[in-house]
């Protein structure tokens, strides 16, 4: 019953922006949150029962699709507003209405009285709305509606403050550095249309799975192009500058958008169109390429950052760059689950972040930080709950999922893939040591008053904690590819009968179990290491950075990549601009035009001096023009 009422899963939060957006003026605060929360909780609710269903329904029968109507058609291309959810979309569905239900209730707390309350929340429903239209889409045009939509989201919940210079400037660049994606990401939809004739997920699933005759080539270039709109999203190097700025967002935007949700958009889709990359030889490779580099780079800047933001946001990046490691290495229910456990742990990390934050009033850097356990345990202690998490220490959820893909690397490319995913892993477990080393352990360097959390602080993130610690069990049994995530998850990835360009080759179980143990042991020696000298040898550490300001600054910022775009594409952007508007459209159009003008005022000016009023004058005037008339007749004439 509860499958013909998918269409009520992207609706009520719809109900909740008109409700709002269109009423909101005469609410309070409270009345406001409760329409925003309601709308998303109903929807969580919905969703709770539509996995149950899928639950305890037969593989064969997880499939759900609903048209609703026609909405483009041209000659035999037909495209409908229609919704397909299966094991795929329904465990995205859970993570956006899950950790968006828990930030829209933290968020009461901690928008309390910020101008833009309504605003805020209004923002916030239409981007769970628009997510949910991404995720349910059962084609690629619908898809890109909801892919547009969570992008203005992005640029109106990070310039949220938009007072603020550096907040409005943040929006702008998320904005444009996106754009680049999405400019790939359209010319794969048109190329997708030029070549299937549809764009609906099912019908080209169904083409790939049989003789279809289409060149490998073809294909190739489709992924590519599909593949650059989720570098951009998922912000993966190079496309990657945009996100340590959006951290100029209200931290609960950050734990929804930059953290739990929209950066996933990227791995998602790739996932979704899984059929295009198992028959693109050459494309996985690129992927897992690039999920590789990002991964690493990003953890090495985490280490260099001292805004407890932004090691989490380089963290995220990292993070899906594992994910992007497994959508390489064709293990697609790898990188779900590792997107599904990022969406629970890295949404606590923001909230903890957040409840820091405004437990310092405002102070955001961890070196002014340090013996905050004593003060706000709760909140420290599911920040570790959420660390350990992160850095993929057992049992916790990320050890799990992270074990799975850096295997799989392994498996698929061999030894170089699996040290540089080992090297991402410590570099993890080191930032992770440092920031709650710095931030909760040793002497106190905050002087101020500590603000203690209250219950819309701490609430979300204790249930947040208990899903970091408890849901590693969907990645049971260990050391096979048969746990019940994927026993789950299997349906949506069938291959049919193509063959997988990035097939492993398997490896003996009891090397399996040694490289676990390998990592494991060095990832809590590093973490461990780093908690020690980050407390106890606090002055230590900081004297040995500041000793290496160069090295330092270079990972502070991330490299001086933001520098580089700035001097190749910013930079001569802005002349061509400043030319452009200064000399093409002020001297040369301005100057056409009010050229024109003055030569017509003119032209004006001396003709009028022969209207004098005297009548000899003008029969003057009229005889010499019949002369001229006549002269030019007879000069054609003969």
């Amino acid at each position: 019953m509860l499958f013909k009422a998918i269409y009520l899963l992207p609706l009520l939060p719809a109900i909740g922006v008109l409700i709002n957006g269109l009423l909101g003026k005469r609410f309070g605060e409270k009345t406001v949150a409760f329409v925003a929360c309601t709308s998303v909780g109903l929807s969580l609710i919905l969703a709770i029962g539509i996995l149950h269903q899928m639950l305890i329904a037969s593989p064969a029968e997880r499939v759900i699709t609903s048209s609703l109507y026609r909405w483009i058609s041209d000659g035999s291309l037909q495209i409908n507003v229609g919704f397909l959810i299966d094991p795929l979309a329904i465990a995205m569905i859970m993570v956006i209405l899950f950790v968006g239900f828990i930030i829209h209730f933290y968020s009461i707390g901690y928008m309390e009285g910020e101008p833009g309350y309504r605003r805020f929340f209004v923002h916030l429903n239409l981007f769970i709305f628009f997510m949910l239209i991404l995720v349910m889409g059962d084609n690629l045009i619908l898809t890109f509606v909801g892919w547009e939509g969570v992008g203005l989201c992005s640029y109106l919940l990070i310039g949220h403050w938009y007072e603020k210079k550096s907040a409005s400037d943040a929006g702008r660049k998320a904005f444009v550095v996106n754009r680049v994606g999405d400019f790939g990401f359209m010319l794969g939809i048109f190329l997708v249309i030029v070549t299937f004739n549809t764009v609906n997920f099912v019908e080209l699933k169904t083409i790939l799975a049989g003789n279809h005759g289409i060149p490998t080539v073809t294909l190739a270039i489709i992924s590519l192009l599909l593949f650059t709109g989720a570098v951009g999203k998922s912000a993966q190097f190079p496309l990657h500058v945009w996100l340590p700025d959006a951290m100029e967002g209200p931290t609960p935007v950050s734990a929804l958008i930059h953290a739990a949700t929209m950066v996933n958009a990227g791995v998602y889709f790739m996932c979704r169109i899984f059929p295009f990359l198992q028959q693109s030889q050459f494309v996985l490779p690129i992927i897992a390429l690039v999920g590789m580099i990002t991964a690493v780079y990003a953890a090495c800047c985490a280490v260099g950052q001292k805004d407890i933001k932004k090691v989490l946001a380089y963290s995220t990046i990292s993070q899906i760059g594992y994910m992007f490691m497994a959508v390489g290495c064709g293990i697609y229910v790898a990188g779900m689950f590792h997107l599904v456990a990022h969406g629970i742990f890295k949404g606590l990390l923001f909230l903890g972040s957040g409840a820091v934050i405004h437990a310092v009033k405002g102070e955001q850097d961890i070196v002014n930080m340090g013996g905050l356990i004593k003060t706000i345990p709760v909140t420290a202690i599911t920040f570790l709950i959420g660390l350990l998490a992160l850095a993929g220490i057992f049992p916790m959820v990320g050890f799990f999922s992270k074990d799975a893909i850096i295997m799989g690397g392994y498996e698929t490319y061999g030894i170089v893939y699996w040290l540089f995913g080992f090297g991402g892993a410590i570099l993890t477990a080191l930032y992770c040591g440092k920031l709650f080393g710095m931030a909760f352990l040793g002497e106190s360097n905050f002087t101020g008053h500590v603000h203690k959390p209250n219950f819309f602080f701490k609430a979300p993130l204790v249930i947040l904690a208990v899903c970091a610690v408890f849901l590693g069990i969907l990645g049971i049994p260990m050391f096979t590819k048969n746990t019940y995530f994927a026993q789950f998850m299997g349906s949506s990835f069938n291959l049919g009968a193509g063959g997988h360009a990035a097939a492993g080759h398997g490896i003996p179980l009891s090397l399996e179990i040694a490289f676990t143990l390998i990592l494991s042991v060095f990832a809590i020696a590093a973490i461990v290491l780093a908690l020690f000298m980050y407390s106890k040898h606090r002055k230590t550490m900081v004297d040995f950075e500041s000793r290496h300001k160069g090295l330092m600054m270079f990972l502070l910022k991330g490299f001086w990549i933001d520098k580089l775009y700035d001097t190749i594409w910013v930079r001569p952007l802005k002349w061509i601009s400043f030319y452009s508007d200064s000399v093409c459209d002020h001297r040369i159009v301005d100057g056409a035009v009010n050229g024109t003008g003055k030569i017509a005022m003119e032209v004006g000016k001396t003709l009028s001096r022969m209207q004098t009023g005297y009548v000899r004058y003008y029969a003057v005037s009229i005889v010499f023009g019949v002369f001229v008339l006549v002269g030019i007749t007879m000069m054609f004439l003969f």
